[in-house]
């Protein structure tokens, strides 16, 4: 597992050089082992720009700004979540600059674990800040030790960056989401170019891939010239996403 971690770590490394982009991590259970993968590169510091342990919720809302409604009461979604995990790879990236953040949140083992969130359950998130993009997977791996869970997550986390920047290198979704009209305002200097149906009709779950979460967090009901423009596209946030799964 540790060779496999290392050969999509530096699949990703390049990819990253060849975009001119910067990655950030923000990880929970495993404990920086991510940013270990990352850093144990020649020549990271050109495009890995900083790392967060958060192991604790308190840690979760004070350094990554992770909603505290997220962790309050019996029936929210809890630490190891699709939002949580969202929110953890928004907040690095907002919080770093960095191009592309990824978060891992999940359960480790051997213990921690209960009937609805059992151990070996784990959310990943890669978030793109160019085109306000994600790709949010889980995995249940209910056979493996607390290491191999370590490991097995940090290799979700690797895959699940690596295939968002594929999507969005494919035109899948767009990343260069914003125009500029030559407006004055600040507020309407900006306009959203559009997806395409393709794209637009990856909201919620990716076809072809279990346990995976889509999205691209801005909205349009522009007509842009030369641009699909799939009409009343209504606004839908992550939590939105999170709560019709």
């Amino acid at each position: 597992m540790g060779d496999r971690n290392a050969t999509l770590a530096s699949r990703l490394a390049r990819k990253l050089k060849l975009l001119g982009w910067t990655v950030t991590t923000a990880e929970s259970c495993t404990g920086g082992m991510l940013t270990s993968a990352l850093t144990d590169i020649s020549g990271a510091s050109t495009w890995f720009r900083q790392g967060w342990v958060t192991y604790s919720n308190e840690a979760k809302m004070k350094e990554l700004s992770v909603a505290p409604e997220n962790f309050k009461g019996d029936t929210v979604p809890g630490a190891v979540s699709f939002p949580v995990a969202f929110g953890m790879a928004q907040g690095a990236v907002q919080r770093s600059g960095a191009d592309i953040g990824i978060s891992i949140t999940g359960i480790a083992g051997p213990g921690g674990g209960t009937d609805t969130k059992p151990v070996g359950l784990a959310f990943v998130c890669a978030y793109n800040r160019q085109a306000d993009a994600f790709l949010v997977r889980s995995t249940k791996n209910q056979e493996g030790d607390r290491s191999t869970n370590k490991q097995l997550f940090v290799s979700l986390a690797l895959e699940t960056a690596l295939n968002l920047i594929e999507g969005l290198e494919s035109g899948h979704l767009s990343m260069d989401v914003r125009k500029d009209t030559g407006d004055d305002e600040e507020s309407d200097s900006e306009k959203t170019i559009p997806l395409d149906a393709g794209a637009l009709a990856a909201f919620g779950r990716v076809p072809g891939m279990e346990d995976a979460w889509f999205g691209e967090v801005r909205w349009s009901d522009e007509q842009e010239s030369g641009v699909t423009v799939v009409e009343e596209l209504r606004r839908k946030e992550p939590e939105d996403i999170w709560s019709e799964e």
